[in-house]
């Protein structure tokens, strides 16, 4: 008896299971980082902005959104009036940024703003409002 499985079946249970490992990191963890922010502590600065570029660790954020032409020049000369925001240590593995799309309005809870140019902050929580 052969206990193989005919190639389309491989095929679909293959595409099952990344269907379910995709559903289970992107979108149930991103729900469990953004359901609450109650573990945000009381001294906490609020921030509002618009996400100018994305990176591997963290996002910048400035007052004004980006333009198609800017995306370009801002490759090279980089924002001027922008924040790095990264994650806090204290968040842990749970994603923050990587649903965030360019020239999304967003509302970030922080700690305190670090002197460097260009300026930095560790995000608690970050809540879209667009």
């Amino acid at each position: 008896m052969n206990i193989l499985l005919p190639s389309y079946k491989r095929i679909l249970i293959t595409c099952f299971i990344a269907f379910v490992a995709y559903f289970s990191t992107h979108v149930f963890l991103s729900i469990i980082a953004i359901a609450s922010p109650a573990h945000i502590p009381e001294q906490h600065m609020i921030q509002e902005g618009y996400v100018v570029s994305k990176s591997w660790n963290g996002i910048r954020i400035a007052k004004q959104p980006i333009s198609a032409s800017d995306k370009l020049t801002n490759f090279f000369k980089g924002h001027t009036d922008s924040i790095f925001v990264e994650k806090h240590p204290e968040i842990g593995a749970k994603p923050l940024f990587h649903d965030l799309k360019i020239n999304q309005k967003v509302r970030i809870y922080s700690d305190y703003l670090r002197e460097s140019n260009p300026p930095k902050t560790s995000a608690y929580f970050i809540e879209k409002l667009s």
